[in-house]
């Protein structure tokens, strides 16, 4: 199938048209701490007011099945009919746009990104995005005052044979920065 950018988008977000959609897979997360378990992730991204930014809405389940059963070979809508969910891991809302004012560098584009989630994380995002490769550092993280202490977060995703390969970084926990969890993704179609 190919991608075509949705009417009445903002012209600022052509950019970052390609990420719009409803995305469904599955992924392996794993932490200093925390054992290796599968999830089931699901996200949405539009552009339906119009507005120069993107709307993200991201949930995340853990799978009944061991994380071994996450076939990384496999497309994310597969893997994502192919597995059990067990239960809400984690979920987050946010918005993304081109960083006002910023002219493209090196043909990518700037970036600044906001999410929450009612884990008691607010964060911004600072970053770029060139073709369909994204890339997003935390630049300031608020906790609320039972959060779970988080240093530093990294977002990298990219389209690879129409999948979306996600993988977020984090420091947490007094760690240092390192894998937390990545996931392939397809997009789902109502066809």
């Amino acid at each position: 199938m190919v991608f075509q950018i949705p009417e009445n988008v903002a012209p600022e977000c052509y950019p970052m048209a390609w990420l719009i959609g409803r995305w469904h897979g599955a992924g392996v997360l794993e932490y200093e701490g925390i054992d290796a378990a599968g999830y089931l992730h699901e996200v949405s991204i539009d552009n339906d007011d119009g507005g120069p930014y993107l709307r993200v809405n991201s949930s995340i389940w853990l799978i009944a099945e061991p994380a071994g059963a996450v076939d990384k070979e496999m497309p994310g809508l597969d893997a994502y009919t192919s597995l059990t969910k067990e239960r809400l891991w984690s979920s987050l809302a946010g918005y993304l746009r081109p960083t006002p004012g910023m002219d493209k560098r090196d043909g990518a584009t700037m970036l600044e990104g906001l999410t929450a989630s009612p884990a008691g994380h607010a964060i911004t995002w600072a970053g770029l995005i060139k073709g369909p490769q994204l890339q997003m550092q935390a630049d300031a993280i608020a906790t609320t005052p039972t959060a779970v202490e988080q240093t530093g977060g990294r977002i990298m995703a990219g389209l690879v044979e129409s999948d979306l390969f996600l993988a977020y970084d984090m420091a947490a926990f007094g760690h240092e920065m390192s894998s937390y969890m990545a996931g392939r993704l397809s997009r789902v179609t109502d066809e």
